[in-house]
């Protein structure tokens, strides 16, 4: 019986250390983490064979609201932006916009898990 594929994260965010982080943190649970350092670098990597994706929303370039309208448009996965500048102007445009979830860095471990779990069908 052919066993099923871990579930597939794409992180997208300008700051290594924290996409090292993620993915580390990531690794230690099982879950398969694809970091790219920007909007571009995502969109290049035609990664859209993953679950579920993590975009930061002020980067360089391409923002990841406009990143989030590209997966959107184009029937992506579940997207899940995260920002140290938070506000409630931002978050009804990024949910209105189609944001499956909206996360505050710091991020803490369990929010990481909670939206995996309500995004990514397949995690158990």
């Amino acid at each position: 019986m052919p066993t099923e594929s871990p579930v597939r994260i794409a992180i997208v965010d300008d700051d290594q250390i924290l996409l090292d982080s993620l993915r580390d943190f990531f690794d230690a649970v099982g879950i398969e983490a694809i970091t790219h350092s920007s909007a571009e670098a995502f969109l290049a990597a035609h990664s859209d064979d993953v679950d579920c994706v993590l975009a930061d929303l002020k980067m360089p370039g391409m923002s990841g609201i406009d990143l989030l309208q590209r997966i959107v448009a184009a029937g992506g996965p579940p997207v899940c932006m995260m920002t140290s500048f938070a506000d409630n102007h931002t978050k009804t445009k990024a949910s209105s916009l189609g944001a499956a979830g909206f996360l505050e860095k710091p991020i803490r471990s369990s929010e990481l898990l909670d939206f995996i779990k309500r995004s990514c069908p397949r995690h158990t």
